[in-house]
């Protein structure tokens, strides 16, 4: 894939780091403890949400990294279609996805291209 997105998790937050030419991204990331997607690599796309209307480009739909189809949450006790990593300022704002500063979400969605396309592996370890 040609983006990597490596997030390393701790307890209660955790780091996400995403390079690619001039961009980089070295910032805190949280989620939802009940909602806790399992250890692994997802291919994953720069897309929007559907049900978030705020964003800051284009149709205002919030910009977003979704990580696909069936991906395991809680040791694999069911499987999700709406794991994203997106803006947010805490875990309140997660609902299951993984957030981080709208700034940091901006600089890896504009870095990515094409957007709508399986270009971008999120990979997900405990510390």
């Amino acid at each position: 894939m040609p983006y990597v997105i490596n997030i390393k998790r701790g307890k209660n937050k955790g780091k996400l780091k995403f390079t690619h030419g001039a961009t980089s991204v070295d910032t805190t990331c949280w989620w939802d403890s009940a909602v806790k997607v399992d250890v692994g690599e997802y291919t994953s796309y720069a897309t929007r949400m559907a049900n978030k209307n705020d964003g800051i480009t284009g149709n205002k739909k919030r910009e977003a990294i979704w990580l696909g189809r069936n991906v395991p949450v809680n040791k694999n006790t069911r499987k999700s279609n709406e794991i994203f990593v997106h803006k947010g300022t805490s875990a309140a704002w997660s609902d299951g996805c993984i957030v981080i500063a709208n700034s940091e979400v901006m600089k890896i969605w504009n870095a990515v291209t094409p957007k709508e396309a399986g270009n971008i592996t999120v990979k997900i370890t405990d510390e």
